[in-house]
């Protein structure tokens, strides 16, 4: 009898941790041992698959959001949604890293309490592939998250045509995607997950030089502003920064800013964009771990957000709708500019610190 590695390993991976729920006790009030955040090809491959099939675990639960995003079917499809409604809120604005370090965190914590995820959530360093990204083990084999998209697509409701093809390989290979690519209101679809890679933009925006232009910047207005890149027309492509050329790179679902959660390499992508941003305020953490600022209001010619409010992001301000650990309370800049401050307030009279992860380099 041919017996599979993939059957081999999901039979390891039952028979080691529960398939359901997992019970989380009560946490330490302080980072006491960090929760480690791997780059994805360093998993082993038990590892790999505890991580993916948790992934798949998600998308297989019954959503809890219903209430506020009625076209929600899936746990995976909550987080699409809150990213999709709070897409011109938190792009192009002083909160990109902030709110999305919070949302990686909300993320992760379904994944373990939900799903069973073992350690931290992987991040995926593309500088690794950018000479060619379709060769990456982070994009190929079964263990992965799939390669380039194949065929022609058609995207329901409407049939409008789509930036990209399915992915028809790797863990997530032929997956599909409850909802239509663009702005809120979410538009219910049935359609498969899209990938169109460009190799031009991952060699140019991959590039590690780049990564080292961003690492070199003294503050946090420069950095995250480089790190996240803008889109200023007509030519858009020299100002795309490593965030948004990253996605661009990887093309299809990617490249919708509202819902480009609907590629699971999402979340490790932007994992690795959080890892360069705690590895900038390492490297100076007196100066840089509360160091926060820019408009509310988003930059640039593009505006998603009528009538934003004035003034710069502080460590008071509110990461709307993230709750953060299962608080009842909405979760502060303040709370999470520390990847291992938990119990640790940002300054008299602040919040504690709420996390408690760190990178592996």
């Amino acid at each position: 009898m041919k017996v599979s590695l993939g059957s081999v390993l999901l039979g390891a991976l039952l028979a080691s941790t529960p398939t359901d729920v997992v019970a989380h006790p009560g946490h330490p009030s302080t980072c006491v041992t960090s929760t480690k955040r791997k780059e994805f090809r360093t998993l082993t491959n038990l590892q790999k698959l505890n991580f993916l099939s948790s992934v798949k675990c998600l998308m297989n639960r019954p959503p809890i959001l219903s209430a506020t995003y009625p076209a929600s079917t899936s746990r995976w499809t909550d987080f699409l949604l809150v990213h999709q409604a709070n897409t011109p809120f938190v792009h192009w604005v002083g909160q990109f890293l902030p709110w999305h370090r919070a949302f990686l965190q909300d993320f992760e914590d379904a994944l373990r309490n939900e799903c069973g995820l073992w350690g931290g959530m992987p991040y995926w360093n593309p500088v690794l592939d950018f000479a060619n990204v379709t060769a990456s083990p982070v994009l190929s084999g079964h263990l992965s998250f799939g390669g380039n998209g194949v065929g022609d697509v058609v995207v329901p409701p409407g049939g409008q045509s789509s930036d990209g093809n399915c992915v028809v390989d790797g863990f997530f290979a032929n997956e599909s995607v409850r909802i239509a690519q663009g702005p809120p209101p979410a538009q219910v679809s049935d359609r498969c997950l899209l990938r169109y890679i460009r190799q031009d933009f991952a060699s140019y925006w991959m590039n590690p030089s780049h990564v080292a232009t961003v690492l070199a910047q003294p503050d946090y207005s420069t950095f995250a502003v480089l790190l996240e890149g803008d889109m200023i027309p007509p030519d858009v492509f020299p100002t795309m920064g490593i965030h948004t050329g990253g996605h661009a790179a990887l093309g299809g679902d990617m490249s919708d800013m509202f819902t480009s959660n609907a590629d699971p390499i999402f979340y490790p992508f932007h994992a690795n964009l959080d890892r360069l941003w705690a590895k900038w305020q390492a490297a100076n953490p007196a100066a840089r771990q509360y160091d926060v600022s820019n408009p509310i209001a988003p930059r640039g010619v593009i505006q998603m957000w009528p009538n934003p409010p004035a003034g710069n992001v502080t460590l008071d301000y509110v990461l709307s709708p993230l709750k953060v650990g299962g608080s009842s309370s909405l979760t502060t800049v303040g709370q999470i500019m520390n990847t291992k401050g938990k119990g640790v307030p940002p300054a008299v009279g602040k919040p504690n610190g709420i996390l408690c992860y760190e990178y592996v380099e």
